[in-house]
């Protein structure tokens, strides 16, 4: 302790000015920075790091503690101590600790004080750099550091030969820094509460600072640099230094130091950032002005590494958002300093604050009695005690007053010329430098920070060299006094850090935002997904602080560009980025509608559902939304989306915005006297605006049936009873809404002449409240309200598209309403049956006329009358049908010739026919009992049947189409009627493939309706059962209930014809025959199996909703029955290629400019059908040994077309793991190695015997130019021809092996070592490499015609032998079983498995394989030896 008083003693000697030089002793300062050194670390580091007190113990000394910490650098950055070590704290260290630690702090600040008296050697300031550097790398000592930092800037500012050894040790501690260290921020900001940086930061910003000094005055004859510029260069250089050394770990970093670089980097940036507008620290804007230059640069943004972009992408965006943060609260600030000198004075009310903008208040006010501006006492810290005398200034006029004072000729050079700026800037500038000399606490932070500004603005100040007097004057001029005797009063330091922040936005880091947002721009064009991820990321940070930035041209347009990316992250976190912020911003919405509303059709499930969420934001708008009905039609759009999410999501949008009720609204209504009110007036009128732009009105009959059962809202987060309030609530609106349609449809009446056209769309609306509930339509007051209204308007006559919807809608809500009716009024069933009997006869639309037989039927079955006008109808068609029936005119000719050419004048009688066979089939269908009711013997449903058939049988096309049609009707009221077998006959010949494509779609048609209509009639019984049934997800099963066991004889006896149509040329057939697939299979109506060949076929459809509902199918039956499922692949692989072949998709292909090739053509189908399987590790086994078998011609007999089109299938599957390709590779090692020696040898001995014989020694040419010659036998030529598609077999399997090899990567020793019962490596996830497609044009498809051909075939599936590797023989049975050839077999290519095999095959053989596996498991096959192949020597060749 004594010794530690002594140095100061000496030191408070030695740094007192005007000392004699001769006390300043070299030896006597290096023993003070030695001793000095020693009890720092021996006395200091040993109480505070347990590390230090662990060597002390040892007998160490401190350079054995850098070197330890040297070495952990290597390794990587130290990792947190123990816990017990990390509880150490100041408050356990000891009394004298403390007391030594405070003496070292004093004895530090005095070697501060020399170094600004006295000259150090470069030995003595290199030992004081490692004294105080040391500091750094101890926790707990925070004085000490800040004494170490005001040495450390001290000496960095005097030598500056030393500035990048400093630089280097500072990284070289920073590196060091414990990664997971709790209190890494240990330095606190002045004045800032709960703000602290690191101390290597605080340091490296002080360092950074006194880097710079004003240029020194100099006389006229002397030169001075005509670079202002110059004076700012030391910092910028160090800057530049200090990142370059960063970037070199950064870019290239360990793989142990990778993170916490990474880490290190984003602790310096948030730092920086954090000290911006700090007014102590103007050096963070240049550090992060240098920064943004580089990673601008090759080490940045455009580095070849992509980790490096990402994380250059990231920091960019962290300081872009910052520097918007920044302009915007500037943009903000009202500060009325900021204010006055950028604008000028002006006048200003008086008794109001300039500084609050409040008035006097019974506040103390006072008045500059320079700009005549009124203040607060508080605001400006004047109180009222203050003895002001002959007048107070505010500080701007302080200010002005102060640079007023300047005198150019009074520092004696030639800068007499030189004007002070009149602007506020310069005025704002002043205000900060006072407020830094005041505040300087004597720590030099304040001292550097003020030259440092001085530097900065002098180096871009317009006046050059003629400036450098007046900022010399600046840096020496004192705070002005007020007159009464104090000085200006202290503005408060967040006026000042406003203050900073005005001044930063003229500085070049602020100006380059607009360069940092390009370049984030530009990065969203990037190749790979992670950059543009991050870059979107980085944009929707800046986005967040200022949402007027999507305005931008550039911005939209790159991120618009992103709603297309090939990543869904990125395209949701686009549409995340938008819809955040543009439902703020209307006018910004409108120019993103467009292109974002698109995206509602995007492959990506949460892409959807992010758009839908943003159009529903749209639309809930307070102001209302210009195209929120483009919205809603949009929305709307994916009703039947094929996610059950979305689907709800939909409802729940559409219930929000149309059926909830939101609370807090005040109830206004339409009108006087109108119960509705004008909330639902404008949602109804929103709901009809979006059904004029609807094809039909199914999606609003949806909505409105979820939105009433409300089944979209998860069935854990609903109770009981607030649901049912929910719906009671839904009800009442709908009701409300049906009566404002209502007032809607009598309101067009009255005020428009076409009111017809401008009611339809409110009757359609209607329609749907109706088709989903009725009683919405007959209100308990009045039931009949709604059909007594509507009535009137089935009178009109005309005869038109619009008016045909009208009526159909309106008969429609009749004829819905009528059975709720218990006694209708008398007057209108008669003026029912009148106007309905009018529109069956007369109306040229059948859709009406549909509608209203329906209706007519319906209001028969409810009227106290027997029916006449029912009966009436029935009888007339039925007579004019049956007259023309027993025509013998009819039975000689067909229909339209008879009536075209005998009796020119009754043309319009075809038409009659072909209407009564559609209103006699109608009447049948709704009302067949009422038919068997009638008292006349004539019209029975036997006759009615036999009606039909004669009709069916017509030889006129029109006729037997429409007869055909009627049929239907027929069938879905008497369904046995279809197994007669005259009608059987008519239905299966109008299936067959030469049948009309018309005839085929009708009974396609007719056989869907008949199942929809079972669906119908079962879930109806089911509901008065009692029982609960899900529609989206449970199917009632037809078996047992009903009829429905005629149903599936029905279905049965046709079914062949039905799948035989799933293949159809004509797309709108398959579509029909697929639709009636997918409801047998629902009702479970046959074995699901039967139709998974064609379903298989169908994937390969280009017809979109064929191949997608073809794939749901499949999906549904592998999940149910995976066994059965697996059996039909092949089946359906050979069934897709021979779809293909018939050519009915030709013209789908030439549409779409798909690849003619049929195995490119399908790729994609058999390639969703793999993806089912591929999770089934037995599955794909089983399917990929299926396929691989149809290549041994001897068993399967398949043609070279189709192998062809199985190898390429084969070679374009999206495995998924290494295993895949390696078990295909083993399938196809097992046939060749059954087959491929015997084939040669074959091949072979038939070449042996004459007219062959010395063909095959001949070169290529030669043998084919004779072989063409030769002529053999017919049956010799078919034996050749077969042995020839066995070679050519063999040879793509060849092929494809040696593809999947390159593909994959795949040596010998890995395809040998492969078993399919090893455990499934997951990690092993495949690799594709660029190789080139899989080629297989050199294979002749044509059967060979003559030897010459056969001869071509062998040599080149000899060739492919020769290039093989030979893994399979490792699965060759024993040579002892196999014919031995001759010994020159090996010199012809063949390999050593196939009998022909050396010495040490013999002694080390396999096992035998099993020719053929009929079920492809991979758990029943013989477990083969692994003997490793023997390579072919000499010839033999890599892979």
């Amino acid at each position: 302790m004594t010794a530690l008083e002594a140095v100061q003693v000496t030191l408070m000697i030695m740094s007192s000015p005007k000392m004699p030089k001769q006390i300043y002793k070299e030896e006597v300062i290096d023993r003070i920075i030695e001793f000095t050194r020693y009890q720092i670390v021996h006395s200091v580091f040993t109480a505070y790091d347990p590390l230090y007190r662990q060597v002390h113990k040892n007998g160490g000394d401190e350079d054995e503690v850098d070197e330890e910490e040297e070495d952990e650098g290597k390794r990587g950055r130290r990792k947190s101590r123990s816990g017990k070590a990390k509880k150490l704290t100041s408050s356990r260290v000891s009394t004298a600790v403390s007391i030594v630690l405070h003496k070292l702090c004093s004895i530090l600040a005095l070697l501060k004080d020399l170094l600004s008296v006295e000259k150090l050697l470069d030995s003595t300031i290199l030992q004081l750099m490692k004294t105080v550097l040391g500091t750094f790398g101890v926790d707990n000592i925070q004085l000490l550091q800040l004494k170490a930092i005001g040495v450390a800037s001290m000496v960095f500012n005097i030598y500056p030969q030393h500035q990048t050894v400093m630089i280097d040790e500072l990284l070289s501690m920073l590196w060091k820094l414990p990664s997971s260290k709790k209190n890494l921020r240990t330095y606190h900001l002045p004045e800032e509460e709960h703000k602290q940086i690191q101390m290597l930061v605080a340091l490296l910003l002080q360092l950074v600072q006194c880097s710079v000094a004003l240029p020194e005055l100099r006389t006229g004859q002397e030169k001075a640099s005509t670079d202002t510029r110059k004076c700012f260069e030391p910092a910028v250089s160090i800057c530049n230094y200090f990142w370059r050394n960063v970037f070199q770990r950064w870019a290239v970093p360990k793989a142990q130091e990778g993170s916490d670089v990474k880490l290190v980097m984003e602790n310096l940036v948030l730092d920086l950032l954090a000290t911006i507008n700090v007014p102590e620290f103007p050096a963070a804007s240049l550090l992060l002005q240098v920064l943004c230059v580089l990673l601008l640069g090759p080490a940045g943004v455009k580095s070849k590494d992509v980790p490096v972009r990402v994380s250059a992408i990231d920091i960019l965006g962290q300081i872009a958002a910052h520097l918007k943060r920044d302009t915007v609260a500037y943009s903000k600030d009202n500060l009325w300093i900021l204010q006055e000198t950028q604008e000028g004075p002006s006048s200003f009310a008086k008794d109001v604050c300039t500084s609050c903008g409040h008035s006097k208040a019974n506040k103390f006010i006072l008045r500059c009695d320079s700009c005549k501006r009124w203040f607060h006492g508080d605001c400006v810290g004047v109180t009222g005690q203050d003895l002001i005398g002959r007048g107070w200034f505010c500080h701007c006029c302080l200010c002005r007053n102060q640079l007023a004072s300047f005198d150019p000729g009074s520092s004696g050079k030639s800068h007499d010329t030189y004007k002070v700026p009149e602007d506020g800037a310069v005025i704002v500038q002043q205000i900060l430098l006072n407020f830094l000399r005041e505040t300087d606490s004597g720590d030099n932070v304040s001292f550097f920070a003020r030259r440092f500004y001085l530097c900065l603005w002098y180096g871009y100040d317009p006046q050059g060299l003629q400036s450098l007097a007046f900022y010399h004057w600046r840096w020496g001029s004192k705070a002005p006094h007020q007159d009464f005797g104090i000085t200006s009063n202290a503005i408060s330091r967040d006026i000042i850090v406003r203050i900073t922040r005005a001044l930063g936005q003229q500085r070049p880091l602020a100006r380059g935002f607009d360069r940092i947002l390009e370049r984030l721009l530009a990065s969203l064009q990037e190749n790979a997904s992670n950059p543009r991820a991050k870059a979107l990321k980085a944009v929707s940070a800046i986005v967040e602080v200022d949402p007027g930035v999507l305005a931008d041209e550039r911005v939209q347009k790159a991120v618009e560009g992103r709603f297309m990316d090939s990543a869904i992250s990125v395209r949701e976190a686009a549409m995340e980025l938008v819809g955040r912020h543009i439902v703020s911003r209307p006018d910004v919405a409108i120019k993103y509608f467009d292109r974002l509303s698109e995206r509602i059709m995007d492959t990506g499930v949460s892409v959807r559902k992010r758009v839908i969420k943003i159009l529903r934001d749209f639309c809930l708008l307070a102001g209302g939304f210009p195209k929120a009905t483009d919205a809603c039609i949009r929305v709307i759009s994916r009703i039947n989306d094929d996610e059950a999410s979305i689907q709800d999501l939909v409802c729940k949008t559409f219930y929000e915005l149309w059926f909830e009720e939101h609370p807090g609204q005040q109830t206004q209504f339409v009108a006087d006297g109108s119960i509705v009110p004008s909330e639902i007036a404008e949602r109804v009128q929103q709901i009809v605006d979006v059904l004029k732009s609807l094809p039909n009105h199914q999606p609003i009959v949806m909505i409105i049936k979820r939105s009433l059962t409300l089944d979209f809202i998860p069935q854990g987060s609903k109770t009981a009873a607030p649901t049912n309030i929910s719906q009671a609530a839904v009800r009442n609106r709908c009701e409300l809404m049906c009566k404002y349609l209502m007032e809607c449809i009598l309101k067009a009446e009255e005020t428009s002449e076409d009111s017809e056209v401008q009611a339809l769309p409110y009757v359609s609306a209607l329609h749907a409240f109706c088709i989903v509930d009725p009683t919405l339509c007959a209100p308990a007051s009045d039931p009949s309200r709604f059909a007594v209204t509507l009535q009137p308007y089935l009178k009109t006559l005309a005869d038109n598209r619009d008016i045909a919807q009208l009526l159909q809608s309106i008969v429609y809500v009749i004829d819905t309403v009528l059975p709720l009716l218990r006694r209708p009024p008398q007057n209108l069933v008669e003026e029912l049956e009148r106007d309905l009997r009018q529109l069956i006869v007369r109306y040229s639309f059948l859709t009406v006329v549909h509608a209203c037989i329906k209706c007519l039927a319906s209001l028969t079955k409810i009227s106290s009358k027997k029916g006449v006008v029912f009966d009436f109808l029935v009888r007339q068609f039925y007579k004019v049908l049956e007259s023309w029936q027993n025509s013998e005119m009819i039975q000689e000719k067909p229909v339209s010739v008879k009536l075209h050419t005998v009796f020119p004048d009754n043309v319009f009688m075809l038409q009659n026919i072909l209407r009564s066979l559609f209103c006699l089939g109608l009447f049948v269908r709704y009302g067949a009992e009422l038919i068997d009711g009638m008292n006349d013997h004539d019209v029975t449903m036997d006759s009615v049947l036999n009606l039909y058939t004669h009709y069916l049988q017509s030889e006129d096309f029109e006729v037997k189409v429409k007869a055909l049609q009627a049929a239907g009707f027929v069938f879905l009221a008497r369904p046995d009627f279809m197994m007669n077998e005259s009608i059987g006959k008519v239905l299966g010949d109008s299936l067959i493939s030469k049948a009309d494509t018309r005839l085929k779609m009708q009974t396609l048609r007719n056989f869907y309706e008949y199942l929809l209509d079972v669906e119908k009639q079962m879930g109806l019984a089911n509901a008065k059962d009692g029982e609960s049934r899900d529609a989206t997800t449970a199917v009632p099963i037809a078996a047992g209930a009903g009829d429905s066991n005629i149903c599936g004889g029905i279905i049965q006896l046709h079914w062949d014809r039905i799948l035989e149509r799933c293949l159809d040329k004509d797309e709108q057939v398959r579509q029909a025959a697929i639709k009636v697939v997918d409801a047998v299979l629902r009702q479970g109506l046959v074995h699901p199996m039967t139709c998974v060949p064609q379903l298989i076929a169908l994937e390969v459809d280009q017809q979109e909703g064929i191949s997608k509902l073809a794939h749901r199918l499949l999906s549904n039956l592998n999940d149910k029955y995976p066994s059965f499922f697996e059996t039909r692949l092949g089946d359906g692989l050979q069934l897709s290629f021979t779809f293909i072949q018939t050519g009915a998709t030709h013209a789908s292909r030439v549409k779409n400019k798909v690849d003619q090739n049929e195995a490119a053509f399908a790729r994609a189908g058999i390639s969703r059908i793999y993806k089912l399987i591929r999770g089934s590790r037995n599955s794909r086994n089983k399917f990929l040994a299926s396929v691989v078998r149809k290549f041994d011609w001897i068993t399967s007999q398949a043609s070279t077309s189709f192998l062809m089109y199985c190898t390429e299938i084969l070679v374009s599957l999206p495995f998924n793991l290494l295993e895949e390709p390696l078990y295909l590779i083993f399938a196809i090692n097992r046939i060749l190695q059954v087959r491929a020696g015997d084939l040669e040898a074959s091949i072979k001995a038939e070449f042996q015997q004459e007219p062959l014989c010395g063909l095959m020694k001949q070169t290529a040419p030669d043998a084919t130019e004779e072989g063409t010659s030769i002529q053999v036998p017919q049956e010799v030529l078919k034996h050749l021809q077969v042995q020839s598609d066995g070679a050519v077999a063999l040879s793509l399997l060849l092929k494809m092996k040696r593809h999947l090899k390159i593909t994959f990567c795949l040596d010998d020793a890995r395809c040998q070592a492969f078993q399919p019962s090893d455990p499934v490596k997951s990690a092993e996830v495949v690799s594709r490499q660029a190789a080139k497609d899989f080629d297989c044009t050199d294979i002749f498809a044509k059967q060979p015609e003559n030897v010459a051909e056969v001869v071509q075939r062998y040599q080149l599936f000899k060739s492919l032998l020769k290039a093989d590797t030979m893994d399979y023989s490792a699965y060759a049975p024993p040579a002892s079983t196999r014919k031995r050839g001759r010994s020159s077999a090996a010199a012809d290519g063949l390999y050593q498995g196939n009998g022909h095999v050396g010495s040490k095959l013999r002694r080390k053989s396999a096992p035998p394989a099993p020719a053929s596996d009929d079920d492809g498991d991979p758990d029943a096959q013989e477990e083969h030896g692994r003997t490793p192949s023997k390579r072919r020597k000499g010839k033999s060749r890599k892979p």
